[in-house]
């Protein structure tokens, strides 16, 4: 709750209060001060005893569209100002978080979790604590002028309110964590079968519909559940509004016949009770909504409870800040230190790995499919944290870095990495902001991909279509560690760069990395399945299954 009103203050907030109550109440007055007017016209009076009714009416219902687009404006200024701030934070979050080690599952629910989660933050000012705080104030005050006539009788009005508030909840609570974890199950199917969409078109994708099917009309069911559920609430609670009513009328008409109470007063009470009624019939509504916020801002969670997995790892000792000489660095580039790491706790993928790279230290990584390189190298760029062990950049642990420090240290671009359609440039624009055009073709001639781009009609500028479809495997590969050793960071790290290259594309393309490397004072870190390129390499890391 104290993070769902620190999403605005109390000076944005009360100005939207005060406006939305006197919409309440000029509406309230409108229908009573039409009631009144016509009552009176029905006795046939003179036409100037009416004068003052026609000018209320007049008044209220001008008052009322006024403050109605008032509360209107200023609430839904308020809101979109809470939701560009709230999605602006979780499109951080999920730049740094996503992807997570648990796999698709954990991703449904968490892209559940944040596309839903803005909406219902969004909305629980405007649909939630408003609705509930200016009806509830409407109603005291209807039920302190009731009791002037009724005495305690009136309290049957605030009862009614906390009877709706109160019914609102029940039920409630476990048909919407059913409904969530069906939700979570629909989209991780559909991120499932999304990331292999070509691959169905070419198979047919007709097991795939079905599979996708049964969760999407499990989703069904589970939505048309909680609505039964809140039918059924809302029919019991309508009753009682209905009970409620004519007993207060019965008693208004009592007053009447003891003549303590006029026929007009009771016309005019009839449509304010009736008016009032129907607006705390919307309180349920109020109350779910801010459930479900309620609920959102419960499960955004924190970064680190999403990266972690269950784990018996005991807390380590924070490693020694960086010492200084005369100017240089002592301590490795790079060190790891019995790292440990598993997609799902108790089956290691990683385990006991050690190593240090030093500045000019040229490193390949190698090892049978599976045995986990290209885990190594997310663990390398912080995309997860180690199980067990300690990561380390220039002597300060990784965990002590902001994300920036890594990406000012190490440059990467592995395989699968999205690449922009607009152009080569275009794409070197958004990676490496600020770089010349003499560096980007300096990268491009090391990656060997000029006599390519001369072969393209537009060159540089040449639309390459949807993440780089127009461009082989191998070009596809090689744009790639063109945009990694463009930039001045220490650390190159390339996964597989020879993939799809013939021996002597092979031979050329490393000739130059490591001219250019020698040349700038740049590390490389490979990981590759070319046994033959390991000899130009200082050290060499094989991972074993």
């Amino acid at each position: 709750m104290t993070r769902l009103l620190r999403l605005t203050s109390c000076r944005e907030f009360l100005p939207v209060l005060s406006v939305s109550l006197l919409a309440l109440f000029t509406g309230l007055a409108l229908l009573g001060a039409s009631a009144w007017l016509v009552a009176s016209a029905a006795l046939m009076p003179p036409l100037y005893t009416l004068a003052l009714g026609i000018t209320t009416v007049r008044a209220c219902g001008i008052g009322r569209a006024v403050f109605r687009y008032g509360e209107r404006y200023l609430s839904h200024r308020m809101a979109f100002r809470i939701l560009t701030e709230i999605r602006l934070a979780l499109y951080d979050q999920a730049a740094e978080k996503l992807p997570l080690r648990s796999g698709p599952a954990r991703q449904g629910e968490f892209l559940h979790d944040l596309l839903t989660g803005a909406d219902e933050l969004r909305d629980f000012y405007v649909r939630a604590l408003l609705p509930i705080l200016a009806i509830t104030t409407i109603t005291l005050i209807t039920a302190w002028l009731l009791s002037q006539i009724l005495g305690i009788a009136a309290l049957l009005l605030p009862a009614l309110c906390l009877l709706r508030l109160l019914l609102s909840c029940l039920g409630r609570p476990a048909e919407e964590k059913k409904r969530r974890t069906l939700d979570a199950a629909y989209r991780s199917a559909l991120l499932d079968i999304s990331s292999g969409a070509d691959e169905l078109i070419r198979a047919g994708g007709s097991p795939a519909k079905r599979r996708l099917a049964q969760p999407a009309q499990a989703l069904l069911q589970g939505d048309l559940r909680l609505a039964y559920g809140d039918a059924r609430r809302d029919t019991g609670a309508n009753l009682l509004d209905t009970l409620i009513l004519m007993i207060l009328l019965g008693l208004l008409i009592h007053c009447v016949t003891q003549n303590t109470l006029s026929g007009i007063d009771l016309c005019v009470w009839f449509l304010i009770l009736q008016t009032l009624i129907a607006e705390i019939r919307t309180l349920p509504e109020a109350v779910r909504q801010g459930r479900r916020s309620l609920a959102a801002a419960i499960r955004l969670p924190s970064k680190k409870s999403l990266l972690a997995i269950p784990t018996t790892e005991k807390p380590g000792k924070s490693a020694a800040v960086p010492a200084t000489g005369s100017g240089k660095n002592i301590l490795p580039l790079l060190s790891v230190q019995d790292l440990s790491f598993s997609y799902r706790a108790g089956q290691d993928l990683l385990h006991g790995l050690s190593f240090t790279v030093e500045p000019g230290q040229h490193t390949a990584i190698i090892g049978a499919s599976g045995s986990g390189k290209t885990t190594l190298a997310q663990l390398l760029l912080g995309v997860w944290p180690p199980d067990q062990g300690e990561l380390l950049l220039q002597g300060q642990p990784y965990r002590c870095l902001a994300p920036a420090a890594l990406r000012h240290a190490i440059a990467a671009l592995p395989q699968g990495s999205i690449l922009f359609s607009a152009s080569i440039r275009e794409n070197f624009v958004r990676y490496r902001p600020g770089l010349s055009e003499e560096a980007m073709l300096a990268a491009l001639a090391d990656a060997q991909l000029l006599p390519v781009i001369n072969q393209l009609p537009q060159g540089i500028d040449t639309p390459l279509g949807e993440n780089a479809s127009g461009l082989s495997g191998g070009q596809r590969n090689r744009l790639l560690t063109a945009l990694a050793i463009a930039g001045p960071e220490p650390l190159i790290l390339l996964d597989e760069p020879t993939c799809g290259l013939d021996p002597e594309m092979i031979d050329a393309l490393m000739s130059h990395l490591f001219a250019r490397v020698r040349q700038t004072g740049q590390t490389l870190l490979v990981i590759t399945h070319e046994r033959n390129l390991l000899r130009e390499f200082s050290q060499v890391i094989e991972l074993r299954q």
